[in-house]
C-alpha cells in the first residue's frame, strides 16, 4: 500500500465546494420570481383622454395594483411591442403607475421578446434574498 501524497485530495475537495457553490445558488435562484399577474392592456381598451378614474377603471391596471399592494417584495414588468409608440405608450403606463404609488424602483420597462398588440403587464413576487 502506497503512502497518501500530500495535496492529493485538493483537487476532488474544489470540485466538490463548486458543485456545492453551484447547488445552492441554484437553489437560491429556483424561485427568484413568481408570476402574480399576467395581463395584457390592448391600445382600444386605453382611454384617449387617460385620467385618474378611467385608468383605475381598467382591469389589467386594477390587478396589478391590487397585488402590488398586498404582495410584499414584487415588482412590475412593462412589456411593449417593439418601436417608439410601444415604448412610449409603455412609459406613459409606467409614469401614471408611479403616480397611484408604486415605486419607480419596482418597474422594469422592455421591449417583449415576441409579437405584442399591446402591453403585457407582469407582475412578479422576488425572492427576498434576490431582490433588486
Amino acid at each position: 500500500m502506497s503512502a497518501p501524497t500530500k495535496g492529493r485530495h485538493w483537487p476532488g475537495l474544489w470540485f466538490g465546494l463548486a458543485l456545492f457553490a453551484c447547488g445552492f445558488a441554484a437553489l437560491a435562484q429556483s424561485d427568484v420570481t413568481q408570476i402574480q399577474v399576467d395581463a395584457q392592456l390592448d391600445r382600444e381598451q386605453w382611454p384617449a383622454q387617460p385620467t385618474t378614474p378611467a385608468l383605475l377603471a381598467l382591469n389589467p391596471v386594477q390587478q396589478v395594483l391590487s397585488h402590488f399592494e398586498s404582495t410584499p417584495t414584487c415588482r412590475i414588468t412593462i412589456r411593449y411591442a417593439a418601436g417608439d409608440a410601444g415604448k412610449s405608450w409603455a412609459r406613459d403606463l409606467r409614469n401614471w403607475l408611479v403616480s397611484f404609488g408604486v415605486p419607480l424602483s419596482d418597474i422594469k420597462v422592455e421591449p417583449a421578446a415576441g409579437s405584442l398588440e399591446g402591453l403585457q403587464l407582469v407582475l412578479e413576487k422576488s425572492n427576498p434574498s434576490t431582490t433588486h
